[in-house]
């Protein structure tokens, strides 16, 4: 017969799992209703493939199987519909700015926004001339926005 955990060890594990339910809780409530969907979407369609996936084949590489994933929720729009989403507008816009660390650890924006790269590392490489003491990074801000039509009560009784 097999002997109980520990008192100790299992209220540690019931706090390990209760600290995870909250990151994954924290996680999703910070996606954006397109990005809940996505990762569902894509998250259901791993599963599935994965419990098709044979047991004595060796498992492919990540980007591979996320490629098969993708590809397989093209094949069932209708039960995938994020990833199958249409968008009558899709652009992104990618800024490059320097970050200065604060005292407290933080970073704040120090310069103004660029869209070239290289840019960027020339006013980095400024700053840490200009004021050594102080630690500097590049951040990267990428904005992506995507136009969707929404039917209105009144387009629906038209």
């Amino acid at each position: 017969m097999a002997e109980a955990l520990p008192d100790p060890l299992i209220a540690y594990l019931e706090k390990r799992q209760a600290d995870r339910a909250e990151r994954v809780h924290a996680l999703l409530a910070s996606l954006t209703k397109r990005e809940r969907a996505l990762l569902q979407d894509t998250a259901v369609m791993g599963y599935v493939r994965g419990s098709l996936h044979p047991r004595d084949e060796e498992i492919p590489l990540n980007k591979e199987i996320v490629a098969e994933v993708v590809s397989a929720c093209f094949a069932f729009p209708d039960l995938y519909p994020a990833v199958n989403a249409a968008y009558e507008e899709q652009r992104q816009t990618v800024e490059y700015f320097v970050q200065g660390q604060q005292p407290d650890g933080t970073w704040e924006q120090a310069s103004s926004t660029t869209a070239d790269p290289e840019f960027a590392i020339q006013r980095l490489a400024a700053r840490r001339r200009a004021q050594p003491e102080f630690g500097y990074r590049i951040a990267r801000r990428t904005t992506t926005v995507l136009v969707e039509a929404q039917q209105t009560e009144e387009a629906d009784h038209a």
